[in-house]
């Protein structure tokens, strides 16, 4: 009998060490988009697989891309793809996702905070007309972004509404290029680090919306047809809706 009263309150003792290290675990899935069909697809898609879950697993964006700059000296002139458009070229012409994985407090108090590290996949499709060109070519731009970043929260975790600060550096290495500097990536491309900043207000459980950026502090190319000044910028949208489960409905 005291076997088995030992083995209860074991029991009990682990199942609170491990809820509390699950709710000390930041975890979240990155996914975003410039085209609306994507965004709102994906947005049903990683809607449901919170509600499954019953977790906030995913983050979903809708991003705009905003690139400045000149060659030589002289503008650069840029446009981007109907963000409405139906071909695949439109549908996935600025997309990304992404992983964050680290440690974030759970405290009564106001004030909560955390870390993380952190993996994206990022493509940008761009039309761009370099001086001396007479109309807009296609730029295709892949990159693998790794870095970490801090959480900061206004509110406990039991909080029903939660304001959430993050800021986070990134390095950025190209995996992949086509344009009319030709397709060899390691000779066009450049590597460096980008910064990335968003401001959050979160639900206890079934929504997540908010602002982001997205700095380059590095010229997107190397200097192989002239001297480049040229450089992407990002500005976005996160809003993840997740339908409330039945038990909730009626808190």
């Amino acid at each position: 009998m005291n076997r088995l009263k030992l083995l209860v309150c074991a029991c009990a003792v682990y199942s609170v060490i491990d809820a509390n290290a699950q709710r000390n675990f930041y975890h979240r899935l990155d996914i975003g988009s410039a085209n609306v069909y994507t965004f709102v697809l994906s947005n049903l898609l990683t809607g449901y697989a919170n509600y499954l879950s019953g977790d906030m697993l995913f983050d979903n964006s809708y991003v705009y891309t905003l690139y400045g700059g000149s060659m030589d000296g002289e503008k650069i002139r840029t446009k981007g793809f109907n963000p409405m458009g139906i071909t695949a070229t439109e549908l996935f012409n600025d997309v990304f996702a992404g992983v964050k994985l680290g440690y974030q407090s759970d405290r009564l108090g106001f004030l909560n905070w955390g870390v993380f590290a952190s993996g994206h996949y990022r493509i940008n499709q761009i039309q761009a007309m370099f001086p001396a060109m007479e109309d807009f070519g296609k730029e295709r731009f892949q990159y693998v972004k790794t870095g970490g970043g801090l959480l900061l929260t206004l509110g406990s975790m039991e909080n029903r509404i939660k304001v959430q600060f993050e800021a986070a550096a990134r390095y950025d290495m190209p995996v992949g290029y086509s344009g009319i500097c030709g397709t060899a990536v390691r000779n066009v491309l450049n590597s460096g680090i980008s910064t990335h900043f968003s401001v959050k207000v979160a639900g206890y459980s079934w929504f997540s919306a908010g602002v982001f950026g997205d700095f380059c502090h590095y010229d997107l190319y190397k200097d192989v047809m002239g001297d480049f000044d040229f450089r992407p910028y990002s500005l976005g949208v996160v809003f993840t809706i997740t339908p409330k489960r039945g038990e909730d409905v009626y808190e």
